[in-house]
């Protein structure tokens, strides 16, 4: 009588737990290829979809030499604004060469910020940096920089305040804070007082 073998029932579980195993290394591996694919794309997006941003939706402001009131019609509100301040933008393009811009304080609280293109804070100030009741700076690439600091003059160090942006283009964006009703037009003068053109 010849002896039936069966296979150990260890057998069986072994073989199942390897193909589970290979069912789930083959799930983790799609799904990170999947997730690589979308970082891929999204950051090819970028650049279209940062045309929509506040540099580009006001960079025609300040054409004339001036920061533009953002109350003019036909453009985007700024979101979560204060009632109690007046904001005024000066879109720059350094393609040409630095801007300089100049602010007279007054008896308001005035600030200064700039911002590169695609968002983010470069450069903020306020009134009370001003000296004899000017804020005064240049905005530059790091290649202008390096050309303004090889034509200073030997031994001597330069005074004016130079702010590097690492986009040739953004936003000079001034705010006053009105502490009455009938501050109103005094912060408008001031906001849009602010000079944002071609340094000499």
């Amino acid at each position: 009588m010849s002896a039936v073998s069966h296979s150990p029932p260890l057998a069986g579980w072994r073989a199942r737990l390897g193909a589970g195993f290979a069912r789930f290394a083959m799930t983790t591996l799609a799904g990170l290829m999947l997730a690589g694919i979308v970082h891929i794309v999204t950051i090819l997006a970028i650049p279209a979809l940062s045309r929509n941003d506040a540099a580009n939706a006001y960079r025609e402001l300040g054409g004339e030499g001036h920061a533009e009131a953002l109350a003019a019609p036909g453009l985007p509100a700024l979101r979560e604004a204060d009632p109690d301040i007046v904001t005024a933008v000066c879109g720059y393009d350094l393609s040409a060469g630095p801007v300089r811009v100049v602010a007279l304080t007054g008896t308001l609280p005035l600030g200064l910020t700039l911002h590169r293109q695609g968002g983010g804070v470069l450069y903020a100030i306020t009134d009370r940096a001003a000296i004899r009741g000017r804020l005064e700076f240049l905005v530059m690439t790091e290649d202008q920089r390096d050309e303004r600091i090889a034509a200073d003059e030997e031994g001597e160090t330069s005074r004016e305040l130079r702010v590097v942006s690492d986009t040739g283009r953004g936003l000079i964006v001034a705010r006053v804070l009105t502490r009455l009703p009938s501050d109103r037009a005094d912060a408008e003068a001031l906001a849009t007082g602010v000079a944002c053109g071609p340094a000499d």
